[in-house]
């Protein structure tokens, strides 16, 4: 059978800011990077190749670029491994995203972690905002900052603001904030003991949120203007997960102590005012 090639079409165009140099793409590889940006792929190459452009033209931070994946024959092995600035963790198989995101994060480099998916990408300065808000000396009751991402759903919404003709969201899982992408320490994330392998493909990102909030003692906070556009592509693959994910769901809610549904008062104003008292609105 042939493998098939990767894509080079997307759909959604990126800002592209080529590198001077081969070399300023590689500092991206070192030891020295600030952030490690790990991103978990699974059958969705020409996605990724969005992805990784994004991260190249929009992040000047020093960082890493880690991807786990591979395991579908779509060309992603290939391509990865072609990328100068890309380190690649390969997938024999399909163990699924909350096994590939901590493979990625217990590979990491830098003194700060992060996330995305194939189908999303950083705007310009989102990393960076997000990085200082993280290590303002006033906010060190924060474990991690969550970016405000596009994502057409209004229940749960925390707080929102309007950017080029898309709204960005952060959202709250019964009436507790949460990231959907977040940035914090590699040293929090260790000792929080990584990703809840219990779940499969989603429910770990709230999960890990209510460890930071409820175990480390820590907040989740936005920032403003760390912002992803988040495609949220539901393709054939992401359909055929549809039912895991309600078990993964399931599984959250049997493990946290949180309200029943539509028992809580509406977070929002409560959390808004708290970004108006710390000077984040």
């Amino acid at each position: 059978m042939r493998r098939a090639a990767c894509a080079d079409t997307t759909t959604e165009q990126v800002r592209i800011r080529v590198p001077n140099t081969v070399e300023s793409m590689n500092q991206a590889a070192t030891s020295h990077s600030t952030v490690s940006i790990v991103i978990a792929t699974y059958a969705r190459c020409d996605r990724l190749k969005r992805c990784i452009a994004g991260i190249r033209a929009n992040v000047d931070v020093p960082h890493e670029i880690i991807v786990v994946g591979g395991a579908a024959d779509d060309g992603t092995s290939e391509w990865a491994a072609r990328q100068a600035d890309v380190r690649f963790v390969r997938e024999t198989r399909r163990e699924g995203a909350t096994k590939a995101y901590n493979k990625g994060f217990r590979s990491a480099h830098g003194p700060y972690v992060m996330w995305l998916n194939d189908d999303a990408y950083p705007l310009p300065g989102a990393v960076e905002s997000a990085l200082h808000m993280i290590e303002r000396p006033d906010l060190n009751d924060v474990g991690m900052v969550a970016f405000y991402h596009n994502f057409d759903r209004r229940n749960n919404r925390l707080d929102s603001i309007e950017f080029a003709g898309r709204t960005y969201s952060i959202y709250n899982v019964r009436g507790v904030p949460y990231a959907n992408f977040g940035l914090l320490r590699h040293t929090l994330i260790a000792e929080l003991g990584y990703l809840d392998e219990r779940y499969y493909f989603c429910a770990w990102d709230p999960d890990l949120s209510l460890k930071v909030q409820r175990e480390a003692g820590l907040k989740v906070i936005g920032c403003r203007k760390a912002l992803v556009y988040h495609e949220e592509l539901i393709d054939e693959r992401k359909h055929g997960d549809l039912d895991i994910a309600e078990e993964d769901n399931r599984k959250l809610f049997a493990k946290w102590p949180l309200p029943a549904k539509d028992s809580y008062a509406d977070p929002a104003p409560a959390y808004q005012q708290m970004l108006r008292e710390r000077g984040l609105a």
